[in-house]
């Protein structure tokens, strides 16, 4: 007789398939919160994150969660231009479009890149040649940064609005570059379908050692390609 798998395994395998699909992108839901989703004990639901910690994919963080682990390697040689200043390079037309923008609540796994419970939060879509190229989502201190929400953000570029207009200068830069599959949402901004791969950048922007913005760019991967020259050590 055929044997059902026991709970933790089944939510252990509806964990492993939201990271495949990129639902879960970084923070892993927290074991009330997936023994309300599957109608279990904390128990359980532990048990389904620990073997994911066991496996090497997840990490704990006493007192914020558990994440998922970064795979692969790291390494620097691309150094990435701003939207603008890419299009100049390759003489095409860009504009962007704001989907929207205002206050909201800083997302957990991003609260110890920024101070504060909320954020200035700004949704736009980038277009070269009037073709969707790039999603960017992105976070602000709300302290230094909410009067941005009266400029044009269709038409401005907010590094340039953060040197220019409110005197902050950047004096350093986080990124990583990634390969991932777009969500739906995403997808949908992009004019592509669902799961087709993408660059995903995350960019910590500092001025005086103040963490200022995190943003996220999702980069079609048809229009995007990333090159260098660089002289071997």
């Amino acid at each position: 007789m055929k044997t059902s798998a026991p709970k933790y395994a089944l939510i252990k395998d509806h964990l492993v398939q939201g990271v495949a699909s990129c639902r879960f992108h970084d923070r892993l839901p927290s074991e009330n919160e997936l023994a309300r989703f599957h109608k279990v004990s904390r128990m359980t639901a532990r048990k389904a994150l620990d073997e994911l910690v066991r496996d090497g994919v997840a990490r704990r963080v006493p007192g914020k969660g558990t994440f998922l682990k970064k795979q692969g390697f790291t390494q620097a040689y691309f150094h990435i231009h701003p939207f603008s200043e890419n299009a100049r390079i390759f003489h095409v037309g860009t504009r962007s479009r704001l989907i929207r923008s205002g206050m909201v609540s800083l997302p957990q796994e991003l609260d110890t890149q920024l101070p504060g419970k909320k954020a200035v939060g700004i949704q736009r879509v980038h277009y070269l040649d009037e073709q969707p190229a790039c999603y960017e989502m992105r976070y602000l201190r709300a302290d230094c940064c909410r009067a941005i929400l009266s400029e044009d953000l269709a038409v401005e570029s907010v590094h340039d609005l953060l040197t220019r207009r409110f005197g902050l200068v950047i004096t350093r830069v986080w990124q990583r570059l990634e390969a991932v599959s777009l969500s739906t949402a995403v997808a949908v901004e992009l004019g592509v379908p669902p799961g087709v791969p993408a660059f995903c950048m995350h960019q910590l922007l500092i001025a005086d050692d103040r963490p200022i913005s995190y943003v996220i760019y999702h980069m079609r991967s048809d229009l995007y390609a990333f090159e260098d020259t660089f002289s071997p050590q």
